[in-house]
């Protein structure tokens, strides 16, 4: 890819998508809230984001990847975070005893992203695509797709933001046939509510947003969380898995810093640990994160998490930089 192909890509991309670029958060396609979901995801994808590892980087800038067309997202609709008693046998004595656990259901249909660009879409696509440096495999052409792989973690807070304890979801078939049954209703014989091991699949075609069966093609699942702290009254879920965009950068000892673009919704719980009832629980949103400039439609935030992984491939600042190189007799270093 050349300097100045980049270049021009960025700038004629960014007079189409200046609200995806600038606010960071978009919203074109959006489907029905209904049967007590409350909340969608934005469809937030900037320019930068789109060109990813086609664009030339400075060493003092973020590197995006992977770019179009192998970049993904889905958009993200979820419940409440809701509890419910369950009954068990004590392993010890045999008697029930009653556990209180916290789960999320969610659904997700993979959207367009290059939809933010409304009637100049076909534009944009020409000009994110370099015909004579991408490459193309004629003979043996891929045929599986990337992997969705769906995490939810769950953090108790202060009111100040302070992370007191973390969750990982898990994986109990009981406790997701319960919420299955309380969830579906009469829905569960054309529904299948998936845990965060069987939703771990190839991702789907995107779905338009002229689309009006979006909802048809949404795969169902939930979260489940266990012996979570019944005290706490601020809680945050982070969601990953639902694009494979990635941002790494540096530490301030030289470090590579590798994070991954996940959705974040914070709620709140103002009750004791007496009598609780899921009703407590209240979506916290604090920003205007549509980019409107008013208060009135809010989304979850999508955030760049990092996460622990080493990279030791060679030179790989000068390859996903897109620096061009030069090997002359004496001089190795990147041009």
């Amino acid at each position: 890819m050349s300097h100045v192909f980049a270049r021009c890509c960025f700038v004629a991309c960014a007079v189409f998508l200046v609200v995806a670029g600038n606010a960071a958060q978009a919203q074109v396609v959006k489907a029905p809230l209904n049967e007590g979901f409350v909340r969608t995801s934005s469809i937030a994808m900037s320019v930068d984001e789109m060109l990813g590892t086609k664009k030339v980087r400075a060493a003092d800038e973020p590197i995006l990847g992977p770019g179009y067309p192998a970049l993904w997202i889905g958009e993200v609709q979820f419940k409440p975070l809701r509890l419910m008693r369950l009954e068990w046998p004590d392993a010890r004595t045999g008697e029930s005893k009653q556990e209180i656990v916290r789960y999320l259901v969610y659904r997700v249909i993979r959207r367009d992203y290059t939809e933010l660009a409304g009637a100049e879409k076909a534009e944009l696509e020409r000009k994110l695509v370099d015909p004579d440096n991408s490459p193309s495999n004629v003979l043996d052409a891929e045929s599986t797709n990337p992997l969705q792989m769906p995490r939810f973690l769950l953090q108790s807070q202060e009111a100040d933001g302070t992370i007191v304890s973390t969750w990982q979801d898990e994986v109990n078939v009981a406790i997701q046939n319960a919420v299955f049954h309380r969830e579906m209703g009469r829905r569960g014989r054309t529904l299948k509510l998936l845990n965060s091991v069987e939703a771990l699949q190839e991702i789907g075609a995107p779905v338009p947003a002229s689309d009006p069966d979006a909802l048809q093609k949404a795969f169902y699942g939930v979260a489940v969380w266990r012996n979570v702290d019944d005290t706490a009254d601020y809680f945050t879920v982070t969601m990953a898995g639902f694009s494979n965009a990635y941002r790494i950068s540096k530490d301030a000892a030289g470090q590579n810093v590798v994070e991954e673009k996940v959705i974040v919704q914070r709620f709140r719980r103002p009750g004791d640990e007496f009598l609780q009832e899921e009703t407590e629980f209240r979506l916290v949103d604090e920003a205007d994160t549509d980019g409107d400039g008013t208060a009135e439609t809010r989304y979850p935030l999508w955030q760049y998490r990092p996460r622990k992984l080493t990279i030791a491939t060679p030179n790989v600042d000068t390859v996903l930089r897109n620096i061009q190189s030069s090997s002359a007799a004496g001089d190795t270093a990147a041009q």
